[in-house]
């Protein structure tokens, strides 16, 4: 038969385990929704961007016995309990519902489970940046190649700007590559002409003189 003992060290031991499982549930959501979605981690106390991140929206709750329709199941934690096991991890929550944000980084402290999730994800999210835009610098050289090689039937030369009457470029790119294209664009002069509807109709190039800074 078992002891009242062996019950309280079987009630920790699940604790212990539930704890575990509770990082590897936020594991989880980190590289699903941060490092596979190619997202940065502004949630860190003191940036001016700073927003805390309503974290209730994306795992499974319990409200008076009907399990809601989210994402990811928390361990089965009460929710006193779960708040404190969020806060043990290095996540300070910042409303009623569970929107958690991550204070900054101390020099020469050990990160928390939280900071370290917050670096690991903006540095995923910097090389993702990186690497858009070198591919941005190869489409945009393809692009000036194009105009440079545009039948001068299809170009009309204005006063202060050039406009080539050509299809628009269709490339199947990343938004954050088509942000670097288009960044490129502005520094250079060049952007796409539309209509009062909002059709495409061209591509002007300011002439040096008048480039838009």
């Amino acid at each position: 038969m078992s002891t009242a003992k062996e019950l309280r060290q079987y009630c920790e031991q699940l604790r212990k385990e539930r704890c575990e499982e509770l990082k590897s549930v936020l594991s989880d959501f980190f590289e699903s929704t941060f490092i596979a979605g190619h997202k940065p981690f502004r949630a860190v106390i003191g940036n001016k961007k700073c927003k805390s991140i309503p974290i209730y929206r994306c795992f499974l709750a319990v409200s008076e016995g009907k399990v809601l329709n989210y994402q990811i199941q928390w361990p089965n934690f009460s929710e006193d309990l779960l708040r404190k096991e969020l806060e043990n991890l290095g996540f300070v929550i910042t409303a009623n519902n569970l929107c958690i944000s991550v204070p900054p980084y101390e020099k020469g402290a050990k990160l928390s489970f939280a900071q370290e999730w917050v670096r690991k994800i903006n540095t995923s999210y910097s090389d993702y940046c990186a690497k858009e835009k070198k591919f941005a610098k190869m489409i945009y050289s393809e692009i000036i190649s194009a105009l440079c090689s545009t039948p001068t039937d299809c170009i009309i030369t204005c006063d202060g700007y050039t406009i080539f009457k050509i299809p628009k470029f269709d490339y199947e790119i990343s938004l954050k590559r088509s942000t670097f294209i288009r960044s490129l664009m502005r520094r250079d002069g060049i952007e796409l002409y539309y209509n009062k509807e909002g059709k495409y109709q061209s591509i002007k190039v300011y002439d040096s003189q008048s480039i838009i800074n």
